[in-house]
């Protein structure tokens, strides 16, 4: 009986250990894995109103070989020229994300397809996002491809 106690006592003492070495998570305040999810659910339906509306009204988007687009019109004509060159779905996933008082910051990966679902693009992004009036919104994002640059450059616009 006190072996059993012994051993139960060790194993409780093991897992806390082992408990108090892992630093506890901080839970995303801006809630960066939602704005993501809608960010795609909207982009690949279409309603590039409602991605525009993720962003600040002074935010901005640094897409890859193409110049900053800084506010709601600039970031709606860069959405709407992707789709109109075919990039028609995109698979967003968060692997980081934490924020700290009014400023959120995330990182992750992303694949583009075509209509026809065939491989377009794949890579990786991080964003700044602000909570302004209760409300997270992206103050800024960037995205770089993972794939080898065409012979002869590459020409996004």
């Amino acid at each position: 009986m006190l072996m059993k106690r012994i051993i139960c006592l060790g194993v409780v003492l093991m897992l806390g250990a082992a408990f108090a070495v892992v630093p506890a998570v901080a839970a995303d305040q801006s809630d960066l894995a939602g704005r993501a999810a809608t960010w795609e659910k909207e982009y690949n339906a279409g309603n590039l109103a409602a991605v525009v509306a993720l962003y600040a009204a002074d935010g901005c988007r640094m897409p890859p070989n193409q110049e900053l687009a800084r506010g709601s019109d600039a970031i709606l004509a860069q959405l709407k020229s992707g789709k109109d060159r075919g990039l028609a779905k995109v698979k967003i996933v968060v692997t980081s994300a934490d924020s700290s008082g009014d400023v959120g910051y995330g990182t992750g990966t992303y694949v583009v397809t075509g209509a026809d679902g065939s491989h377009i693009d794949h890579g990786k992004w991080m964003l700044v996002s602000k909570k302004s009036n209760g409300t997270w919104k992206t103050q800024c994002d960037i995205f770089n491809s993972d794939m080898p640059m065409p012979a002869g450059g590459m020409n996004m616009k």
